[in-house]
């Protein structure tokens, strides 16, 4: 593969004409100063979208962050004093972080925020309902995968305006270079826009992972390519009799196995697209030979079922000893699997970037949750500063140095020594490596429709109700169709 027709190439060149111009620049649910990916969910992996939250954030406690760490910022910070920002969030980690140190943003601006959060499905009703009717209800809200079905409705409000907005904005105290440059690209509608779509609160990449203690039991070394992966597995579930070699997403579902699967797929050369909307990349011989393996992986060194397994099944396997490997999935499962108290495996699980095809590259999926304000909320620019206090260094270093949140969009945290030691340095310099060099999926507006009727082909291919071949010619019509 030329270095021209590498992925994540692509993006980059996508990105970077992009950001050539925007680089320029009573609720129910609701909780005052503060506040899972289902088979189809918005969230990447789900395996950190199962917090909630319910303190009240008006404590006259000390701060838990200093002011002093703001007010270096030439930035008004009391310019909107005395109103209200409404947020709404899904219910996730990010809110139960972020949450204790609302009260510092109250105290800095004078402002009050109102995070308002909901079981993912009915945020998702919500969101829309919002939207759609341009209520104008929330002032912010989160987003995934639907940015740019929003951004073609004409339904978001960019950011650019008030990043060049002096009383808004610092960016030498700010620093947008230290988020990693795929989460800024997620940041423009998934490269699709020329301005910043919203602000990026989390982040996560694909990894592998595998069992330590048999891979010292029999000698292997951490695979690199998917030739060496296959090996590994055969030679784990061939020589265990209750550990199989690898376990995987099967289960349909847009946020399932394809989120999977679509890492192999560009990574064996294919496109997702060739030329949308007439011509689907999914049946080239390059999708249908990444289909191959990621269906042959699970079929000859997987556990009964594959076909039906979540992202949860798939954490609950590797973390009860009952499988050699997680093929790939999101670097947020390190958490999970590394607590003695939730892994039977913790003190054995080892992490590397995931594995791609001999004579390819490396080019992981990544998932960004970011932050949106639209343009019917009446306080766009008053969210936009809190927006900017969320996701501002003095924040986020608080929430991964003194609150335990593993999720930064900056590298700078991953850099940072404390950080590397409570994280573990191998999980820290893999994430690095994979944010750098992921490929991540463009999602358009009609995604959530054929990601699942391409999802609900793929599985039938994991389950052996047909081949590989077919069920990428079958999505690939499918994907078009939709157009």
């Amino acid at each position: 593969m030329s270095e021209e027709r590498t992925p994540r190439n692509r993006y980059r060149r996508s990105f970077l004409k992009a950001s050539g111009v925007g680089l320029l620049g009573g609720l129910a649910g609701c909780t005052r100063g503060g506040s899972g990916d289902g088979a189809s969910g918005d969230g990447g992996n789900g395996s950190d979208g199962t917090g909630s939250t319910s303190t009240d954030g008006s404590s006259g406690d000390e701060l838990v962050v200093p002011l002093s760490e703001y007010e270096d910022a030439d930035i008004e910070w009391r310019q909107f004093e005395g109103s209200e920002v409404n947020v709404l969030a899904p219910q996730h980690t990010w809110v139960d972080m972020v949450e204790p140190a609302i009260p510092v943003f109250e105290e800095l601006t004078g402002m009050s925020v109102n995070i308002n959060t909901f079981p993912e499905q009915q945020f998702r009703t919500k969101r829309l309902t919002d939207l759609n009717t341009g209520a104008g209800e929330y002032d912010a809200f989160w987003n995934v995968r639907t940015v740019n079905q929003y951004r073609e409705a004409g339904w978001l409000e960019p950011l650019d305006q008030f990043f060049e907005d002096d009383s808004l904005y610092d960016g030498d105290w700010y620093d947008r270079e230290d988020i990693f440059e795929t989460v800024r690209w997620r940041c423009h509608a998934d490269g699709q826009w020329d301005k910043w779509s919203g602000l990026p609160l989390n982040t996560e990449v694909q990894v592998q992972f595998y069992r330590t203690d048999l891979y010292d039991e029999y000698g292997l070394e951490v695979a690199e390519t998917t030739e060496q992966f296959v090996e590994n597995a055969r030679t784990i579930h061939e020589n265990e009799s209750d550990v199989v070699g690898a376990v995987g997403r099967g289960q349909k579902g847009y946020g399932m196995n394809v989120y999977v699967l679509n890492t192999f797929v560009q990574e064996f050369g294919a496109d997702i697209w060739d030329s949308k909307p007439d011509d689907s990349g999914l049946d080239s011989a390059e999708a249908v030979e990444a289909a191959q393996f990621y269906v042959d992986v699970l079929q000859e060194y997987g556990p009964d079922g594959a076909g039906s397994q979540t992202w949860n099944d798939v954490l609950s396997t590797m973390q009860s000893g009952r499988a050699g490997h997680i093929v790939s999935d999101a670097n947020l499962f390190w958490p999970g699997l590394t607590d003695p108290e939730a892994s039977d495996v913790a003190d054995t699980v080892g992490v590397a970037p995931v594995p791609y095809p001999e004579g390819g590259s490396l080019g992981p999926n990544q998932s960004t949750w970011q932050m949106n304000t639209s343009k019917f909320a009446d306080n766009s620019a008053e969210a936009f500063l809190f927006m900017i206090w969320a996701t501002s260094k003095p924040t986020n270093n608080w929430m991964h140095l003194d609150q335990g949140a593993g999720f930064s969009v900056r590298q700078g945290i991953w850099e940072n020594d404390d950080f590397r030691s409570r994280v573990g340095e191998t999980f820290a310099d893999a994430t690095i490596k994979s944010q750098q060099a992921a490929d991540p999926i463009s999602f358009d507006r009609h995604y959530p429709e054929w990601g699942q009727l391409y999802s609900e082909e793929v599985q039938l291919a994991i389950s052996g109700d047909k081949s590989p071949q077919e069920a990428m010619e079958a999505a690939a019509k499918a994907a078009e169709d939709t157009f």
